[in-house]
């Protein structure tokens, strides 16, 4: 073999290419690499943003709930409370007072107790129930006590 046959061999293209190819090769896939990598951390930035931006969220959510739904509601609901202990000391109360027997707010709530309906009125007819009406016809009438 002569020295013009390896020049032609080795320059013929088929071993420079073949080094340059791998050259480039390695090099261009050493950058897809790095890009891949530069990739994957913004996908993770912004996970991780779009995270924060849902916990925000749902705190101000629970914040506007709270305030327009919760405390309203917590208001009403002692408010509920203090009258219901308004009423129970008044009921309490009637039955020690002097016009007990003829009382009709007394004797509409036994009716209703015996009814089962307890702490529920029942639909209002219009017209007075005859076994509430006195000997005399008429509808005895709280008065309070003189004082």
């Amino acid at each position: 073999m002569e020295l013009s046959e390896i020049f032609s061999w080795a320059l013929g293209g088929g071993m420079v290419a073949t080094l340059i190819t791998l050259v480039t090769l390695k090099s261009t896939v050493l950058k897809a690499k790095s890009e891949a990598q530069r990739a994957c951390a913004d996908a993770e930035k912004a996970r991780a943003e779009a995270e924060t931006v849902r916990i925000a969220n749902t705190e101000q959510a629970t914040r506007i709930l709270m305030v327009n739904i919760v405390e309203p509601l917590t208001k009403e609901l002692n408010a509920t409370r203090r009258e219901m202990a308004r009423l129970r000391k008044a009921l309490n109360t009637a039955s020690a007072c002097d016009y007990h027997d003829s009382c009709p707010v007394l004797r509409e709530l036994q009716q209703y107790q015996k009814n089962g309906e307890a702490g529920m009125a029942p639909p209002s007819s219009g017209e007075d129930d005859p076994a509430d009406a006195a000997p005399d016809g008429n509808r005895p009438r709280y008065h309070p006590p003189d004082s």
